[in-house]
């Protein structure tokens, strides 16, 4: 890779990892810890992770168990559970928490989609947007006469390959998380 690109390209890269990351939160009618990982759960009196506070598992593709570390903060890990709004209804045995990961009706399953367009849509306008700031940063650059016009079309045509390749990216993660949903 061009070193002119390191920059945009390391941005970029962020920007579909945030993007994979994302989708992974979506539920698609099978048993994922990703789906929960991230929740916030007000323990000891500050936001913990829900990753923090215990092991999160999936023994059967539509079950998430949640083993806690410590059982006095399971009440406050079912409410921030019940609170996410992910359709689950946590049961509590102790110390142990399960998850039963019901079937997607159609209806659902079109709002995840919806829903992942919208984070894909996001992510293409933070990739342009990263594109429009690399540029202007290499226009002031050739304003300055640190390189020449020449050099300056070679980069933006070398980061124009980049972004088409990140958006080629993006539309094949889309697709597949759109498979995935629409699977029964």
């Amino acid at each position: 890779m061009d070193p002119v690109l390191q920059e945009a390209n390391t941005r970029v890269q962020n920007a579909l990892d945030h993007l994979k990351q994302d989708l992974s939160t979506i539920r698609a009618g099978r048993a994922n810890p990703s789906l929960i990982e991230n929740l916030t759960v007000k323990a000891y009196g500050v936001q913990m992770k829900l990753l923090e506070v215990g092991t999160i598992a999936a023994p059967q593709p539509s079950l998430l168990t949640v083993q806690l570390f410590d059982p006095a903060v399971i009440q406050d890990v079912i409410k921030s559970i019940q609170e996410a709004n992910l359709g689950l209804n946590p049961s509590n045995e102790g110390t142990l928490i399960r998850l039963p990961i019901p079937q997607l009706t159609a209806e659902r399953r079109l709002e995840f989609i919806k829903l992942a367009h919208q984070k894909m849509e996001i992510k293409r306008i933070e990739v342009r947007q990263i594109r429009q700031d690399i540029r202007e940063d290499w226009k002031r650059l050739e304003e300055s006469q640190e390189f020449g016009k020449d050099e300056f079309e070679r980069r933006s045509k070398l980061l124009q390959e980049l972004v088409d390749k990140m958006m080629e990216t993006i539309d094949q993660i889309g697709k597949q998380k759109e498979e995935e949903l629409r699977e029964v």
